[in-house]
């Protein structure tokens, strides 16, 4: 149930950051975020003022990506029963071609990241991207008063 409860809060904190309702939110959100990868990476201010920017625009294309995913996933939910098995077997390519869309654009990204940084600090991009969202999740469960803390 906590994996769960801890899945949900990081889909939700990562529609949170792209939805941008609240600009200076999403402002505040990008800034921490952009403040813990820095620090975590280790990244020189050279290194960061050519990595951000290729990196805000993979974190763009990757979640269009994503969304389309999501839009091709719920096409059925509503009509579900209306779709023929040949319906189905198109939608399952669809959706397999986006996931190596964005395999693909993963790739293409990590051999622009391995160009302006060490790839030791190419290899933690992932992690540190889930680590941020679990911090945020941990505060804004604790600022809800859910405690949100530690244990396994």
């Amino acid at each position: 149930m906590r994996k769960l409860i801890i899945i949900l809060g990081i889909i939700f904190l990562s529609v949170l950051g792209y939805a941008q309702p609240d600009v200076d939110g999403y402002d505040k959100y990008k800034s921490r975020r952009i403040s813990f990868m820095s620090e975590k990476m280790g990244l020189t201010p050279d290194q960061a003022q050519d990595f951000w920017p290729l990196y805000n625009e993979y974190e763009k294309k990757r979640f269009d990506l994503q969304q389309e995913r999501r839009k091709q996933e719920s096409k059925v939910q509503d009509n579900f029963d209306d779709y023929s098995e040949n319906d189905f077997k198109k939608l399952s390519i669809s959706i397999i071609d986006l996931y190596v869309d964005e395999a693909d654009l993963m790739k293409e990204y990590n051999d622009k990241f391995l160009k302006i940084l060490p790839a030791k600090k190419v290899v933690i991009i992932g992690k540190l991207e889930n680590d941020f969202r679990f911090n945020m999740i941990r505060e804004y469960s604790r600022q809800r008063g859910g405690g949100g803390g530690g244990g396994n």
